[in-house]
């Protein structure tokens, strides 16, 4: 039986592409964590505060805290 090349080929592009969609799903909620700390940090960095209404969260601007 002869191989195909192509085939082959398709069969190896398919499956690296499953094994990074595995990888990208196992380490999302790793990276969701870290780019809340982040936005946390610099909003705090930058004289926000950190709010949270109702399941959003979000920086309030220091200059928008004496407005409400």
């Amino acid at each position: 039986m002869k191989v195909n090349m192509s085939v082959l080929a398709m069969l190896a592009v398919a499956t690296l592409a499953v094994l990074a969609l595995t990888y990208r799903v196992t380490t999302a909620p790793e990276r969701i964590q870290q780019r809340l700390a982040s936005a946390k940090a610099t909003c705090a960095n930058t004289g926000g505060q950190w709010v949270k209404v109702g399941r959003e969260e979000s920086c309030q601007p220091a200059a928008e805290r004496g407005k409400n």
